[in-house]
């Protein structure tokens, strides 16, 4: 098993706090900034997280059907929907 890191991330405002494998925190902190990103480009704050949640993905799965997933791209995906998923059960 891989060591763990917890990494400090500020999202949509908040602060968050998660464990990862250290050879990921990386990924982790670029899917943060990616979805930052993505939240600053949406005017319904409401539903921000959802909305950017769904372009993210709708990006990633355009980029799949024009050339094939390499697992760099999985485990990047994987990190960004559980941060994704931890911010929204808070």
């Amino acid at each position: 098993m891989s060591e763990m890191e917890i990494v400090a991330l500020k999202i949509f405002g908040r602060d968050i706090s998660l464990s990862c494998p250290i050879e990921e925190k990386d990924a982790l902190i670029n899917a943060a900034e990616l979805l930052n990103s993505e939240l600053d480009g949406i005017d319904n704050k409401s539903n921000a997280l959802i909305l950017a949640g769904l372009s993210l993905a709708n990006k990633f799965l355009k980029k799949n059907n024009s050339s094939s997933t390499n697992d760099e791209d999985q485990d990047s995906m994987q990190v960004m929907i559980q941060s994704i998923e931890e911010v929204l059960q808070k």
